[in-house]
């Protein structure tokens, strides 16, 4: 940039100099003679002046021309030249043409296209990092994932371009199932871009798989200070991992993960169970029962109840149905605490008042659970075994009803994990409705505690005693 105000200035000064001597010249009226040899030549002063400028114009021409066979002598030894610079502007403009190309082909599943666009975009450019990607998604789209490999490989010898290069490796290992060096490379990607979404997304869901929760908390942490988590869903995902490491131990530490699996997410059904049992080992039922409660209140839940009815293992059934009955209020009239009602009456011999609880309970919402107790409640008034039996055939056909199902795969579960064990997937599982039928065994009787062993073989009549 100064060099070129330089010589701008030095053609200025040239041009204003000539300019002031040809006007003061042609201000003379003298003439100008050369004499050579007895020969006289007279020039007015205009010839003067035009023979001049003609003279520097050849000064000029000349000057032009050696610097152009400089030029060219460099040009030929390998040096940096104006053509030199010229035929690279060609050959780079022909080498972005080329992977311009290749990207779109690649877009189109031209895939061979692809290739071998970026192979000439490669001899081109001369740019391995511009050009290696594109080469190794073409062949990776074309199946050829050795080859792809050794294009990733070569991605890792630039750090601009070693982030990529670890993602198309990694990918290639989670294909393979290669878990541990995918966690490797996933461990060294985010060293070099730690707010990545990508990496971190991938890096979180190899170490839920493997049970790491305490790396799996500080990689949640880290998507949510970089923006990429909701803070809903931060802390929901913050209290299942405390749940899943609870659930792993019972240690003053696995204790202290319930209460804050709890505390963060009190609707959270398996962590206010563990967090009640945690209590209920520190001799504080109080809290246990504290912390249950504010969980039913929030949705009723079967196993709510079944621990709410462990804190006191020892009491009667009519103590146990007098202190549910606070519970029974709080979502009085739905189907989960109609069965509950009618399975405590159940308990407590009170078979009229288990039917007149379930209503028409059995016709309008039949599930396993609801068929099974009025298979109870016929027994328990001393229907035939035909009319139980009925009930019971109905069961084993019926729909589950609610139950811990996976909502990526439908997988469903009789207990809550952190992972579905199906499909891997973290925080997938929730109480909701199937439609999956039950399969229940026919050799063994629903609810054994309350309705006992059916008998098939008649009392024998006293003829038959006889």
């Amino acid at each position: 940039m100064i060099k070129s105000i330089i010589n701008i200035i030095i053609f200025i000064g040239i041009v204003s100099v000539f300019s002031f001597a040809v006007t003061q010249f042609a201000k003379t009226n003298d003439e100008f003679q050369i004499i050579l040899s007895n020969i006289e030549i007279t020039f007015s002063p205009i010839a003067v002046i035009i023979a001049g400028a003609i003279g520097l114009f050849i000064i000029w021409f000349m000057f032009k021309i050696c610097n152009f066979l400089i030029a060219t002598y460099r040009f030929l030894n390998g040096d940096e030249t104006a053509i030199s610079r010229y035929f690279d502007r060609n050959r780079e403009k022909k080498g972005f043409q080329a992977l311009s190309d290749g990207m779109i082909a690649l877009a189109l599943g031209e895939n061979k296209t692809a290739t071998i666009k970026a192979s000439r975009a490669n001899k081109l450019l001369g740019k391995p990092e511009v050009t290696n990607l594109l080469s190794a998604q073409a062949a990776e789209q074309s199946g050829d994932r050795k080859e792809a490999l050794k294009f990733y490989k070569e991605l890792l010898n630039q750090e601009r371009t070693k982030f990529v290069g670890i993602l198309g490796i990694m990918k290639q290992k989670l294909e393979d199932g290669d878990k541990e060096t995918a966690l490797e490379l996933a461990h060294k990607a985010i060293s070099i871009k730690p707010k990545d979404g990508t990496i971190l997304t991938t890096l979180f869901e190899l170490q839920v798989e493997g049970n790491d929760w305490t790396g799996a908390q500080k990689t949640l942490s880290a998507k949510y200070k970089s923006g990429l988590l909701p803070k809903d869903i931060f802390i929901r995902r913050n209290a299942i991992l405390n749940l899943a490491t609870a659930k792993e131990g019972s240690s003053e530490n696995s204790f202290e993960a319930a209460f804050q699996a709890n505390k963060a997410s009190p609707e959270l059904v398996p962590a206010a169970i563990l967090a009640s049992s945690a209590h209920l080992r520190n001799m504080k039922k109080r809290l246990a029962t504290s912390v249950l409660r504010k969980a039913w209140n929030k949705s009723p839940h079967p196993d709510l109840a079944a621990a709410f009815a462990n804190l006191e293992p020892s009491e009667s059934a009519d103590e146990r149905y007098n202190r549910f009955k606070p519970w029974i209020k709080v979502h009085n009239g739905t189907p989960e605490v109609q069965m509950l009602e009618a399975e405590l009456a159940l308990a407590a011999e009170n078979y009229t008042g288990a039917r007149k609880i379930m209503g028409d309970l059995a016709e309008k919402k039949p599930t396993a659970r609801c068929l099974t107790i009025m298979a109870a409640v016929e027994r328990g008034t001393g229907a035939k075994d035909a009319v139980v039996r009925g009930w019971l055939a109905k069961a084993l056909g019926a729909k589950y009803g609610p139950m811990w199902t996976c909502t990526k795969c439908n997988n469903i579960y009789n207990e809550w994990l952190p992972i579905c064990d199906q499909c891997k997937a973290f925080d997938t599982l929730e109480w909701m409705e199937t439609e999956i039928p039950s399969k229940i065994d026919k050799s063994t009787e629903l609810l054994p505690l309350i309705i006992g062993e059916l008998n098939d073989k008649k009392e024998p009549s006293s003829e038959d005693k006889k």
